[in-house]
């Protein structure tokens, strides 16, 4: 599978080793070239750096041929340009990303060219709920 993840933070770097672990072909986009220069290379992950939201950067990237798109900058006005953009290819790949407002997770869904989104504030806050829960 061809995998583009666009935001080298915590999320997508750790993402971008996993996919790569299990043999897919990944590209990692990021904006920031000292994190660029900071990436562990590896046999199934690319690193283009440049700005996520360039269409010439996605095409670059390999945006055409991608089964799946995972946005997960830091930015949630971001992570909906990078989907509306994939969205718009031939190709139509997946688009997964994260919120990181949960306040804008109404924004997240399918009619803003986005199939799967997760808010890790969200779901850290679920997970304490219900451990929190177990013990009363």
């Amino acid at each position: 599978m061809r995998i583009l993840i666009i935001g080298a933070g915590k999320v997508g770097i750790n993402l971008a080793m996993k996919m790569a672990e299990k043999k897919h072909k990944v590209s990692l986009v990021e904006k920031n070239e000292s994190i660029c220069d900071k990436i562990e290379r590896t046999d199934n992950l690319d690193i283009i750096c440049g700005d996520g939201c360039d269409p010439l950067i996605l095409e670059l990237a390999g945006i055409k041929a991608a089964d799946v798109v995972a946005s997960v900058t830091g930015d949630d006005e971001d992570n909906l340009v990078i989907a509306q953009l994939a969205k718009l290819q031939p190709n139509r790949p997946r688009v997964v990303s994260i919120i990181n407002n949960p306040k804008n997770e109404w924004l997240y869904r399918k009619n803003w060219g986005v199939d799967a989104a997760e808010s890790p504030a969200s779901i850290v806050a679920r997970l304490i709920e219900e451990d929190i829960d177990k013990k009363i």
